[in-house]
């Protein structure tokens, strides 16, 4: 039983639990509802849930800001406050530019550069602090953090100096991931379209 907590399978079967009746809800939901308010939807919840962290984390990341000298698990409950701050902060940007049109430069706002480096700031400090957790999580690892940071670089030139137009790889995968449960179907005919009619046919030659 999942709701049974001395079984050694409580994180698995929360997991399964959840996925099921997100996967459940949202394939009913997706009969009725465009794409396009689909995703605003799924954003709205998770806004909802990181918020729901936000509030149960808060008290306890104040109290390991405000320490002179945090414990290393301090560390890691700084880093998961401010990891989901940055990710309802970035949902709540996607909201915001699907309902006003994907204006060009509310999208390109510097504003939103600071929520995204908050995500930056708690990676480090989860991975900052090996062994805070049991002496063992995380794990000492400097060579990955040396792979990302190298990584990173790359990216900034590769992506942001070259800008490469990837539009057509786009193309080729959207059959494959634009809509996979075939959204507002209820709303189609099912039936294929007529073809067009010829305003010259029956017309004598």
């Amino acid at each position: 039983m999942i709701y049974n907590s001395n079984t050694p399978d409580r994180i698995r079967g929360n997991i399964y639990l959840c996925l099921i009746v997100l996967v459940v809800g949202y394939l009913l939901i997706n009969f009725f509802v465009p794409n396009a308010d689909m995703i605003i939807a799924v954003r709205c919840i998770a806004c909802t849930s990181h918020g729901v962290v936000l509030y149960v984390y808060g008290h306890d990341a104040w109290l390991a800001f405000r320490k002179r000298e945090p414990a290393r698990s301090d560390y890691l409950i700084l880093g998961i406050w401010l990891s989901f701050l940055s990710q309802i902060l970035q949902s709540a940007f996607a909201i915001r530019s699907r309902l006003s049109g994907m204006q060009s430069w509310f999208v390109n706002a510097e504003i939103w550069a600071p929520a995204i480096l908050l995500s930056v700031t708690a990676a480090v400090l989860h991975t900052a602090t090996p062994g805070a957790l049991d002496g063992v999580v995380p794990r000492r690892n400097r060579i990955a953090m040396g792979v990302g940071l190298g990584f990173a670089i790359l990216s900034v030139l590769g992506l942001v100096a070259g800008k490469p137009d990837i539009s057509p790889y786009l193309d080729r995968a959207r059959p494959y991931i634009s809509d996979w449960f075939t959204t507002n179907a209820l709303f189609h005919s099912s039936e294929p379209p007529e073809p067009p009619r010829n305003s010259y046919a029956g017309a004598e030659d």
